[in-house]
């Protein structure tokens, strides 16, 4: 399914933006290929509907202001509220498609881990997305990643194990990268109990100074130990 976006002109700049969003409308800016950029903007739950399917991987057909037909990119980048999560500036990206570029692909998780049942462990994802180099249509929207191939500790997914079309897609992450796996449970340590110097000649109070000696080493054998029970 080809996905497309029409983008309006934009005149609102700086402050008058905020009356946009108000209104409903996202401020955003095209360029690329060479071109100047332009000011755009587009009502924000179209924006949504598209983003949802799109994300930033998958080619978009922009309807610019002023053009007879319509030319692909992608989104590069969406600012968003820190409290609302409403997006408040997008930037797009127009590509050639016959020129090979460089992004990141996220990464999706799914199924679960038999070893962390079976030990207690936890899943560990070690990276979220890998970088990638192909032709923009070749480039995947997203890479699933099953960890239900985890059945034990000593099983892990590495870069390598990835399921995507090497012949296409060349992967610039180092193949030996761990992505996910299952750690075991950690284990608190018993701190070992502190025994004070004096205590031992508890044992000699009958014998005068043996006695007196063995409470004034305690007082200075009494102070914690500088061993800890972290691991």
């Amino acid at each position: 399914m080809d996905l497309e976006l029409t983008l309006d002109a934009r005149e609102a700049q700086g402050k008058a933006n905020k009356r946009l969003r108000r209104e409903g409308f996202v401020p955003g800016v095209v360029y690329g290929k060479g071109e100047d950029s332009t000011n755009v903007q587009v009502e924000a739950k179209t924006f949504e509907v598209l983003y949802r399917a799109a994300g930033k991987t998958s080619v978009v057909k922009f309807r610019l202001p002023g053009a007879s037909r319509a030319t692909s990119g992608f989104i590069k980048s969406v600012q968003r509220h820190p409290l609302s999560g409403r997006p408040l500036h997008v930037d797009y990206y127009l590509v050639n498609l016959k020129v090979e570029m460089e992004v990141d692909v996220p990464l999706v998780f799914t199924g679960e881990a038999p070893a962390v049942e079976a030990t207690g462990g936890t899943l560990l994802h070690n990276m979220s997305s890998i970088h990638v180099k192909a032709l923009p249509t070749d480039i995947p929207h997203e890479i699933v990643v099953d960890v239900s191939v985890l059945k034990s500790l000593d099983v892990a997914i590495h870069v390598r194990d990835l399921n995507l079309n090497r012949d296409l897609v060349n992967v610039m992450t180092d193949g030996e990268t761990l992505v996910a796996t299952v750690v075991p449970p950690r284990v608190e340590e018993e701190p070992e109990p502190v025994v004070a110097e004096g205590e031992e000649g508890e044992e000699g109070e009958g014998e005068g100074e043996g006695a007196e000696g063995g409470a004034t080493e305690g007082e200075g054998g009494a102070e914690p130990s500088e061993e800890s029970s972290e691991s």
